[in-house]
């Protein structure tokens, strides 16, 4: 999938990218383009051999996984705040192999509390999949696994808040 057209697709969810912070994509809004997108990260997520899908809290990255989780076959699970910990829902395999599916990384905790999950389960997070890079995600290097994003992360000269 060409640049173009994943810009075009991202801009039908309510992300824009060409400058600065990428605005939260909203899959319901569109879905036919989520489910271009969503089997395009599946598509570069699959070398990866995930055993699980594993999506945060937002709903909106929920339609996302969904669409993966179909593609490659895998179970969806939602991680959550528990009080400070990690909960989830259920579905996990045994010793998972985890791929985190994200519009984008806004907070490297998630990417972290993601790992935390797999760690506390035997498994590993092996993946984190995106469909925009960010500066968050860069700054975990080797933490959120192999990274997988459609679009790289937008650069500005404005700094770190």
């Amino acid at each position: 999938m060409d640049e173009a057209r994943l810009t075009e697709l991202l801009e039908r969810g309510g992300s824009a990218t060409g400058s600065g912070r990428p605005a939260k994509y909203n899959g319901m809004a569109d879905p036919a383009a989520a489910e271009e997108l969503a089997g395009e990260l599946a598509r570069r997520l699959r070398a990866a051999t995930p055993s699980a899908v594993v999506v945060w809290e937002d709903p909106e990255d929920v339609v996302l996984g969904h669409v993966v989780g179909r593609e490659l076959g895998l179970p969806v699970v939602r991680a959550y705040d528990a009080d400070g910990l990690v909960g989830h829902t259920a579905g996990l395999p045994a010793a998972p192999r985890i791929a985190l599916v994200a519009d984008a990384v806004r907070d490297p905790r998630v990417v972290l509390a993601a790992r935390a999950l797999a760690d506390r389960e035997g498994g590993s997070l092996v993946a984190t999949g995106v469909l925009m890079g960010t500066a968050e995600l860069e700054s975990l290097g080797a933490d959120a696994g192999i990274v997988v994003q459609l679009v790289e992360p937008v650069t500005t000269d404005a700094g770190a808040g």
